[in-house]
């Protein structure tokens, strides 16, 4: 498994306000830079990227896993520093044990990282630190010189990284990389000690005030410190932007013995979810009986931190084997473990009544759990899924028109509306929805085509039209500032 970490961040100090305690223990690192890249530029940049990474598939949306690393990671946020920029987590399919922030807030975590961590204080902990590098603007402090190339520059290092996390081949996105690497390594956005110990301090204040175990942070890192040491020689030197240093380990140990002691226990949903990607990550017919035989094992011999988790696990497996009545046993037993309902649970249950082709009973579960977990957003999801498979496409439209009204950002959302839409022949409304949608994932070009579409198409009236209009020159007035600006997005 390569200890793969990415860009998160530079030089320099941001001062908070609110935060007195916290920044007076950290370094001056200068703040010429923040001048450089405000942070409006800063999250359009990020944006920018996001929807890149979303247009190219590379964003892991498994909806379930998606949805807890959010919930985890709000829980986190509101224990930030007051006037913290806006963060936002996803997760990128990988075996390796990485978590990297982008400009703008977007934190990525890999699956392999949840998996590997041993607590949901040590995956906090990792978390917690590449906030710290949000908090603090690194990336930012970093563009001190020629803020248009940094910006080419670390657009291209981030995107080529991505490639690498979706294919899990070093060789992908090596174009990218081999680009803006020159400039990458003598720019003030390759890490510094200062910054990497800044985040740490920053991430430690906030996984304290979060109530978890702080202990979790040095014992973590320790592992990592390892894993660098076994896998250094074999993933590029650009790649190592968090050394893990005994002095970091040091000073946060120091950091502990200030702190009072706080054990916490890990949820259920950190357990359910790690025992989801293990068995999601299975790629093989052949790795998939491999985990299933090591689940099978863990309950034979009562070796498991959680057995909710490992029969939950079972049940995924055995519905991926087409084994739909084992599926439902395993998840019977899941059920009998846990006290209260859980939309992780719940969503499987859905999941494993689409598979077996029963979509009245997929529909019926996915509404009940609608009404204990009504911001789910995996089952919001499944639930129009299940009224699309029985053709009852009216109901669709009407749930998921109010689900945009509140989620207006989700492209998910359009994709699945023009689909109704679709299967009821309105092109119109269906071109309509596909034109936010591939907005949404950052192609402007291709909404504008949608909505030309949506034009020509028959059945509008003169307020659809006007509605067309009005959507086709916004969005014309930003593909022309993107072609001034030399954008690459938005194609």
């Amino acid at each position: 498994m390569a200890f793969v970490t990415l860009l998160c961040g530079a030089l320099a100090t941001y001062p908070v306000a609110g935060f007195t305690q916290l920044s007076n223990n950290l370094p001056t690192l200068g703040d010429s830079a923040s001048e450089d890249l405000s942070p409006a530029m800063e999250r359009k940049l990020g944006e920018e990227i996001m929807r890149e990474a979303r247009a190219d598939g590379d964003i892991w949306e498994d909806a379930p896993s998606t949805e807890y690393l959010n919930q985890f990671g709000a829980n986190l946020i509101a224990h930030a520093p007051p006037g913290t920029q806006p963060i936002e987590f996803f997760l990128l399919r990988d075996p390796g044990i990485n978590a990297f922030a982008l400009p703008g807030g977007f934190i990525a975590v890999y699956s392999g990282l949840i998996i590997v961590t041993q607590s949901e204080s040590e995956l906090a902990s990792v978390m917690c630190h590449e906030m710290g590098h949000v908090i603090q603007r690194h990336v930012a402090r970093g563009m001190g010189h020629d803020k248009q190339t940094s910006l080419i520059a670390l657009a291209g290092m981030l995107l080529g990284a991505l490639a690498i996390a979706k294919s899990g081949n070093p060789s992908a996105g090596e174009a990218s990389i081999m680009m803006s690497q020159n400039y990458m390594l003598h720019s003030e956005l390759a890490f510094s000690r200062d910054a990497e110990r800044e985040a740490d301090r920053v991430g430690f204040q906030i996984l304290q005030e979060a109530g978890f175990d702080v202990t979790a942070m040095p014992e973590f890192f320790l592992r990592l410190q390892q894993a660098t040491a076994i896998y250094e020689n074999g993933a590029p030197e650009w790649l190592h932007n968090h050394p893990v240093t005994t002095e970091r380990i040091a000073d946060i140990q120091g950091r502990i013995h200030d702190a009072p002691y706080h054990q916490r226990p890990d949820s259920l949903d950190f357990n359910l979810i790690r025992a989801r990607l293990r068995v999601l990550q299975a790629e093989t017919v052949q790795e998939l009986r491999d985990v299933r035989t090591g689940l099978e094992d863990q309950i034979k011999t009562g070796k498991y931190a959680n057995a909710a988790a490992i029969h939950y696990g079972l049940s995924l497996v055995r519905m991926q084997q087409k084994d739909y009545a084992g599926a439902q046993t395993e998840l019977a037993r899941v059920r009998s473990l846990v006290s209260d309902p859980d939309f992780i649970v719940d969503s499987l249950a859905v999941d494993i009544k689409l598979a077996a082709k029963d979509v009245d009973g997929a529909i019926a579960l996915a509404h009940t759990g609608l009404a204990r977990f009504p911001q789910s957003r995996s089952l919001s999801y499944q639930y129009v899924e299940a009224l699309q498979q029985a053709a009852r496409h009216p109901e669709a439209i009407e749930f998921l028109r109010d689900q945009i009204a509140q989620y207006h950002s989700e492209s998910k959302l359009y994709d699945l509306l023009a689909k109704s839409y679709e299967a009821q022949g309105k092109s119109l409304l269906e071109h309509q929805a596909l034109a936010e949608e591939y907005y949404l994932k950052g192609s402007v070009r291709a909404a504008i085509e949608q909505l030309n579409l949506a034009r020509r198409s028959e059945g509008g009236d003169f307020y659809a039209l006007s509605e067309i209009d009005a959507r086709l020159k916004e969005l014309k007035a930003e593909w022309a500032d993107l072609q001034k600006d030399g954008s690459k997005s938005g194609g």
